[in-house]
This record gives structure tokens, C-alpha cells and sequence, in this order.
């Protein structure tokens, strides 16, 4: 078969007509392909003309604006007062160094006298050796022992003289009336002048005798004077003695924590010397910082600074607990490095099951000044810090006011705003004058989430 085709086209080959034919076949076949691409286009282009002309006409939609869905708040004018949040640190408000009164050696000291322990009013907190205290206590009253028998001595001489006293007045007398008779018989002449002389002698001893008597009484009465003047010293040597003896014993002098120890049994202390410390728990302050604006707030409000109520949190653990507390006092001078005048207020008791200790840093929430007719408003509602809008008839108008104070997350302001009026509080970013909006219908509604809505169903194509 192979050499049957082999044959023809040889015979093919060597015939000119038949190459004549081959050429005008080379030359048709391009021509028929161009038409037939040609004709497959133009049908194309009638089917896709006809589709289009097909196609229903759809009327053009009316613009319809967007609504935004929005929260608002009702304006009310009342009187604010907004909570300013400061920090502190608490201090004690009672804190005594211990220190001793004598000096000695140790031998005592109780098992509470450790720093962090409580302890109670009046107990014994250590003990300084008494050996020396207690043999002067003993010497005092043994002087005043002799003082009194002393005193007592004096007593009776004075008794002794003052008896004698009047034996020599009652002589004296006597011998006043012999002489006198003797003068009125020597004038008769029945007594010589020698006899009344002797009469005369006699008186004069007497007289010298009631005399000496007298003297007597007087230098032992400054005698006893003197030694009624000992006996007050050596009572109030007696006095100090039982009070340095009392001294050796270092007493709690109110109930409080022992906040540093530096003694030891044994060891040996000097009058006057520290030797641990205590405070008061229950008589805690915290001390704070008032910038001079916010002091100037509060010193010139209606309701004075000192005995304002403040609120006082401290951190412990993750959780905050809250003690309530009082200004009761204004540091004496401005503190140039903090800026600010420092303030104490006196921590009250609460029932929290951990206790305030001093050195806490905590945080506190103090009332500001009371602003009289304002508007609190979210701070969402205040945008640039001067003004705000309004929702009038479904659209926003702007209002200017005039930002007073922050208290938290609200904003006390005061301008152009009237009781009653639609404020606007969500976050809007397209808020300008004349845009329309609504409040959310439904429970489903969000507050501050902004929901396009139109009249027509397909807006949102």
C-alpha cells in the first residue's frame, strides 16, 4: 500500500496541472480561514447587540441621606461637685520614742518588746537593775527619819523652856513686889540701903533669868525651822528616789506597735538613751498634696477645707480596700518642691481584714468644690473642650460651653445650654451642623454604635 501512495505522488509531481491545482489551493486556504473568523465575530456582535437591547431599563433611585443612629443624654442644670483622685502616703499620727529615765544594766525585757508586735497601755516593757535606786530610797528616808526626831527634840526644850519661862516671869514678879516694899520701908527707915540693894540684886537676876529663858525659846523655834526646812528637802528626796526606782521600769505609755527595739537583756543603757519606738494604730493620718489651684478651689468654697470627708484605697493582693477619713489639719507651710500645699486627714476604723501601716502609699478621692448651676455630661458629649451638640428636630445643632472640672468620666460644664436639652453623647465622627440623626428604637439598640440607615431597602447595595 505504502508503495501504491508512493507511486501516485510521484506521478503527482511530474503532472503540471497538478501542481497548478496544489498552488491555487496554498493560496484559498488563508482566505477561507479570514472569512470564517470574520463571520464568528460579526455573529458575536449581533448576539451581544441583541442581548443589550434586550435588557429591561431600570428607573434611576432618589438620593435619600444617611441617618445615623445615636445616644443622647437630657441636660440638667444642678449643683456638681466633682471627686478629684490624689495620692498619699499614711503617717503616723502618735509616734514616742521610749527612752529611760536611768541608766543601769538590763535585767529584764518582755517577750512583746519585738518590732511589728502590739502592745497595751501600761505594760512592763523592760526592767533596769533597782539595787542602787532602792538603797538611795532607803538612805532619803532614814535622813528623814533623823530630821523629825530632830524636830521632835526641839519640841520638847522648847516645852522645857517655855515652862521655866513662866517660873522666872512669876519669880520676876515677886521679886518686883519685894523691892517695892523695900523702898517704902527704907523710906520709914526700917531698912537699911544695903538691904534694899540686896532686894534690887535679886529682881536684876531674875529679870536675867526670864530673859535667858526667852533667848532660849527663840534660837531653838529657828532651830526647828531649820530642821522642818530639811525635812521638806529629804521629802522630796524621797520623792525623786521612789520616782527614779519607778523609772527603772519602761512602761507602755499607750496602746500601739512597737516600731524598733535596740536592747537586749544584759546590756547596758544610759539615761536618756532610745531604746525602742512605738505608735499609736489607731491614730493614722494620710498626708497628701493639693496643687495651689486645687487648694485655692477648696479653701474659698462654702464647705471648709478641714473636716471634709475624703475616701481613702489602699492596694493589697489585687484587691482595694477603703478606709473612710477627715481632713483635720493644713501643713504649715507651701512645699516648694512638690508644688502644692500638703494636707493630713485622720484615717477612721473600718472593717477590713488587713490593717493600715505607716508608709503605705495609697490613693484617695477628695470632693472638690461645689459648682453652683452647672451641667454634668458624659465626656463623650464635649468635643475640642468647647463645645457640644444638640439634637433638635432629629438634627445637630452646636452649643459652646465652657469646661469647669473633670470628675471621673464626666464633664462639669456651664454656657450655652438650658435645662431639658438633647445632648449628644456618642462618639460621632460626621458630627457638624444639620446632620440628621435618631435615637436607637428597640432594645437591640447600642449605646454609641453608629448604624447608617436610609428609607430605601437597597441604600446599602
Amino acid at each position: 500500500m505504502l508503495d501504491k501512495a508512493e507511486s501516485r505522488l510521484d506521478s503527482l509531481t511530474e503532472d503540471p496541472r497538478a501542481k497548478s491545482a496544489s498552488a491555487r489551493r496554498g493560496f484559498l486556504r488563508p482566505l477561507l480561514q479570514f472569512a470564517l473568523m470574520a463571520l464568528v465575530l460579526g455573529g458575536a456582535w449581533v448576539a451581544m447587540d441583541r442581548l443589550a437591547a434586550s435588557k429591561r431599563e431600570r428607573t434611576p433611585r432618589a438620593f435619600t441621606p444617611l441617618v445615623y443612629t445615636v445616644e443622647t443624654k437630657i441636660a440638667e442644670r444642678a449643683d456638681n461637685r466633682p471627686d478629684i483622685r490624689l495620692y498619699g502616703q499614711v503617717d503616723t499620727g502618735r509616734n514616742v520614742d521610749l527612752r529611760t529615765a536611768v541608766s543601769g544594766d538590763v535585767v529584764e525585757i518582755n517577750s512583746d518588746l519585738v518590732a511589728g508586735l502590739r502592745v497595751t497601755k501600761g505594760t512592763v516593757l523592760l526592767r533596769i537593775d533597782p539595787f542602787a535606786y532602792e538603797g538611795a530610797l532607803v538612805e532619803a528616808r532614814a535622813n528623814l527619819a533623823s530630821v523629825r526626831a530632830a524636830i521632835a527634840e526641839i519640841d520638847a526644850r522648847l516645852a522645857s523652856e517655855r515652862e521655866q519661862l513662866e517660873a522666872a516671869d512669876a519669880q520676876l514678879e515677886l521679886g518686883r513686889a519685894d523691892l517695892e516694899r523695900a523702898l517704902s520701908l527704907a523710906g520709914s527707915g526700917a531698912l537699911t540701903d544695903k538691904e534694899v540693894d540686896a532686894r534690887r540684886l535679886i529682881l536684876s537676876q531674875r529679870e536675867q533669868a526670864s530673859s535667858q529663858r526667852r533667848n532660849n525659846i527663840l534660837i531653838a523655834e529657828a532651830q526647828r525651822i531649820q530642821q522642818e526646812a530639811n525635812a521638806e528637802r529629804l521629802e522630796w528626796k524621797i520623792r525623786e528616789a521612789q520616782r527614779r526606782l519607778e523609772d527603772t521600769a519602761l512602761i507602755a505609755p499607750f496602746d500601739g506597735i512597737i516600731s524598733d527595739e535596740t536592747v537586749e537583756t544584759g546590756s547596758s543603757v544610759n539615761a536618756n538613751e532610745v531604746v525602742a519606738s512605738i505608735y499609736d494604730d489607731t491614730a493614722l493620718d494620710v498626708k497628701f498634696t493639693l496643687t495651689n489651684a486645687q487648694y485655692g478651689r477648696m479653701a474659698t468654697d462654702a464647705d471648709p477645707l478641714v473636716g471634709r470627708k475624703v475616701e481613702l484605697s489602699w492596694s493589697v493582693g489585687g484587691t482595694n480596700y477603703l478606709w473612710p477619713a477627715i481632713i483635720d489639719r493644713i501643713g504649715a507651710r507651701v512645699t516648694a518642691e512638690r508644688g502644692g500645699v500638703e494636707v493630713y486627714a485622720r484615717i477612721g476604723e473600718a472593717e477590713n481584714p488587713v490593717r493600715l501601716r505607716p508608709g503605705a502609699f495609697v490613693s484617695l478621692t477628695v470632693p472638690d468644690r461645689i459648682w453652683p448651676q452647672t451641667f454634668r455630661l458624659p465626656e463623650t458629649a464635649l468635643r475640642n473642650s468647647d463645645h457640644i451638640f444638640l439634637v433638635v428636630d432629629g438634627k445637630l445643632e452646636r452649643r459652646d460651653v465652657r469646661l469647669i472640672a473633670w470628675d471621673g468620666e464626666d464633664a462639669i460644664l456651664d454656657g450655652d445650654l438650658k435645662d431639658g436639652d438633647t445632648v449628644l453623647v456618642t462618639r460621632l465622627t460626621e458630627a457638624s451642623e444639620g446632620v440628621t440623626v435618631r435615637e436607637p428604637s428597640g432594645e437591640t439598640a447600642t449605646s454609641g454604635k453608629l448604624q447608617p440607615s436610609t428609607a430605601n431597602p437597597d441604600a446599602g447595595e
